[in-house]
């Protein structure tokens, strides 16, 4: 998630949106504020590649 001044909306929805689907974190959400930088971009990274290999499972 990204935002300029706070992501606890946006977290709040997408947990309650994938818990009505019975979808289940395999990662922990990467949440940025303001602009990204490199610790972000990989955490990013990181996410996409988890996600991923989950689903390869």
């Amino acid at each position: 998630m990204h935002g300029n001044q706070g992501t606890e909306g946006a977290l709040q929805a997408i947990e309650s949106i994938t818990k009505g689907m019975s979808w289940e974190r395999v990662c922990t959400p990467v949440d940025v504020i303001g602009e990204p930088g490199k610790a972000d971009l990989d955490a990013c990274w990181e996410l996409g590649a988890t996600v991923a290999a989950n689903l390869m499972e």
